[in-house]
């Protein structure tokens, strides 16, 4: 096989380790609900911009690095929003690189006086390069040490681009929350020299919002609530069940999400232990994660690091409005990490 042929194999296989084939999965899903599932546009404030850092497996000689930027638009006193997203993946120290852009469009509507929901389409566009930068061959190496700073090792793997889209849905109460995504309807094909097939990748989540203690002074809102979740992700062969439990003491919010609960023949999967902190103020959120390995590749490769920071401009007038109902759709009451 040629050297570079089995260099690049090698690197393909180290990505294919995260089981999500090279697709980021984050801890805090719901400050990066516009990746989870493009329903979310638009729901419980004007706008947001949200920017997302994440370093998975640092025990590793190169983590699998994740930046995201994000952002969404509700048109005023319309049911119609959009979003953009831009997401940049590095896996391991051989330079695989894949960046992503997508843009989304969603609906919501009232179903009954308990009940609103609503439906988005995303449609994105990918990159995968090698960096070749990061990548030392055998002819690169002297007897006394030395690193050339060339190769004759010819780099001709040209970058791969495809196009995927997402389908997702929410019901939602003033308490409860059950969200659908279908992510590459199309199961695009990708790779270098021979492509491979994106499966189609299927997320569930449901969650449900216990108040201990809800009250509003001088305009702004206070409570005390815990918030179960359940969240299930399948792509292919693969597939993981999460838990979660949320409490928001405003305005502080702490989370633990365990990730891997066996399943029927998965009981040798990885498993991890999120932890989540975060600070919501009125416009302004910041979240941080830490992820700790307790059975599998993770348990060795470090866990994860995740922070993220969320600007919005709300809408005043159905601040807070979320257990009153408004003309057009009530808050949906997701945690914000």
């Amino acid at each position: 096989m040629h050297l570079k042929a089995l260099v690049l194999c090698c690197i393909c296989c180290l990505a294919s380790l995260s089981g999500f084939a090279q697709e980021a999965t984050f801890t805090q899903q719901y400050a990066n609900r516009l990746y989870d599932n493009p329903a979310f546009a638009g729901l419980n404030h004007s706008w947001s911009i949200t920017a997302a850092h994440r370093n998975q497996w640092p025990a590793l000689n190169g983590a699998f690095i994740t930046n995201q930027l994000a952002g969404d638009y509700r048109l005023p006193d319309q049911k119609s929003a959009f979003s953009a997203l831009l997401q940049q993946d590095k896996a391991g120290i051989g330079g695989l690189q894949k960046l992503q852009a997508a843009l989304a469009y969603a609906y919501h509507t009232r179903l009954t006086d308990n009940w609103d929901m609503a439906a988005g389409l995303q449609a994105s566009i990918t990159s995968l390069r090698v960096n070749y930068d990061n990548l030392v061959f055998g002819d690169q190496l002297a007897d006394n040490g030395m690193v050339a700073v060339t190769s004759a090792e010819a780099n001709n793997f040209s970058p791969a681009h495809y196009v995927s889209f997402a389908l997702g849905g929410l019901a939602f109460t003033d308490q409860f929350w059950v969200g659908v995504t279908a992510a590459n309807l199309n199961k695009p094909a990708y790779g270098f020299g021979q492509n491979t097939k994106l499966p189609v990748r299927l997320t569930a989540n449901v969650g449900y919002k216990f108040y201990a203690r809800s009250y509003e002074t001088q305009g702004r809102q206070f409570e005390l609530s815990f918030s179960p979740t359940v969240s299930y992700l399948k792509q292919q062969n693969f597939s993981r069940a999460a838990i979660g439990l949320y409490t928001i003491f405003t305005p502080l919010s702490l989370g633990l999400v365990y990730k891997g609960v066996p399943l029927a023949g998965k009981a040798n999967q990885d498993q991890v232990l999120g932890v989540i902190a975060g600070l919501q103020l009125e416009q302004f959120k910041i979240g941080f994660s830490h992820d700790v390995g307790l059975q599998g590749f993770s348990k060795q490769a470090g866990g994860a690091n995740e922070i993220s920071l969320t600007f919005e401009r709300l809408n005043l007038n159905n601040l807070f409005r979320s257990r009153l109902g408004s003309k057009y759709n009530r808050n949906i009451v997701c945690p914000a990490f």
